[in-house]
């Protein structure tokens, strides 16, 4: 009888507790789509290369840095379209000309301008060149499409994952 309770507890010992304790390290779906900590240099630079629609560029928890290309190539309308977010949103001028709306007023923002966009603002952006992508830089205060995703034109979808 010994003998049997001393084989079931190493049973348990070498078999189950190995078993327990695996997924332990293992990080969640959600933390594996979450960008390292990380210093970018020159970003304005790197959003000029991305020719898609949007691209997530870096992916946190609650925050998310998306380039965007905006051109008739992405958008037949030149421009990211009306939207609201519940949540606050920047964007950087990397690259070009636009005209802005922000819930209504509307405004010329050009290479090296900010818009700072509160949660439940309808806004758009409009690229004013056709023959040249405006390029930005968004900052969302959430995340907007899924870590890793391109989406090449304004009429892609990305679910989020």
């Amino acid at each position: 009888m010994l003998q049997k309770t001393a084989f079931k507890i190493s049973f348990l010992a070498i078999c189950l507790v190995p078993t327990l304790t695996f997924g332990l390290n293992e990080k969640s779906p959600e933390e594996n789509k979450i960008s390292e900590p990380t210093v970018v240099h020159q970003i304005y630079e790197q959003s000029k290369k991305n020719d898609n629609w949007k691209s997530a560029f870096l992916t946190g928890k609650d925050a998310q840095v998306v380039f965007m290309s905006i051109s008739p190539a992405t958008n037949p309308k030149n421009e990211i379209g009306m939207e609201t977010h519940q949540f606050d949103q920047v964007i950087f001028i990397a690259e070009g000309n636009a005209k802005t709306d922000l819930n209504g007023k509307t405004s010329t923002v050009k290479t090296g301008d900010l818009i700072f966009i509160p949660q439940g603002t309808p806004h758009n952006v409009i690229n004013l060149n056709k023959d040249k992508p405006l390029k930005i830089i968004s900052v969302y205060s959430r995340t907007d499409i899924p870590a890793h995703s391109q989406l090449k034109k304004s009429t892609d979808s990305a679910e989020k994952e």
